[in-house]
């Protein structure tokens, strides 16, 4: 029995950076970790405005659970708590399913709060006043267009 291993295809870099939604509109930016699959997972999300203003962010710590589960309980909670705030007309960016793609190097923000929820087993949700640090840094350079390098 005669078993073909291909070896993957490596992918060329390419610039990616967070994008503001169209004038009048929200985006809503998720992302779930799963830190081994299953193992402690995480959601995130954050809601802006087309200037890049946040409008609403948050993280939930989910326990034991995986990678899908993540991504879909941080799309379910994110909508909810746009309808629940009044952001909408919304766009929803999230890495699993095929709503509006963003690669993780474009959707620094819910990522880091993503695994911070995982690792320490938060669930917070932040106004744009309560936002500080490391997040506030990654939302300047998103507001500011900066690019990421996404390595193939």
């Amino acid at each position: 029995m005669g078993f073909i291993f291909r070896q993957p295809v490596p992918r060329a870099p390419s610039i990616v950076c967070w994008r503001a939604p169209s004038p009048s509109w929200f985006k809503l930016n998720t992302d779930g970790s799963s830190l081994g699959n299953p193992a402690l997972a995480g959601v995130a999300g954050i809601i802006r405005n087309s200037a890049g203003h946040v409008h609403l962010a948050y993280q939930i710590a989910l326990g034991t659970g995986t990678s899908v589960l993540a991504e879909l309980t941080t799309v379910w909670r994110g909508l909810e708590l746009a309808l629940t705030h009044g952001l909408a007309p919304l766009v929803v960016e999230l890495l699993l399913a095929d709503v509006q793609h963003v690669f993780r190097e474009a959707n620094g923000a819910a990522d880091h709060l993503a695994k911070e929820a995982a690792s320490l087993q938060l669930t917070q949700v932040f106004h744009h006043d309560d936002i500080t640090g490391v997040l506030s840094g990654i939302l300047c350079l998103d507001k500011r267009g900066v690019p990421h390098l996404r390595r193939g």
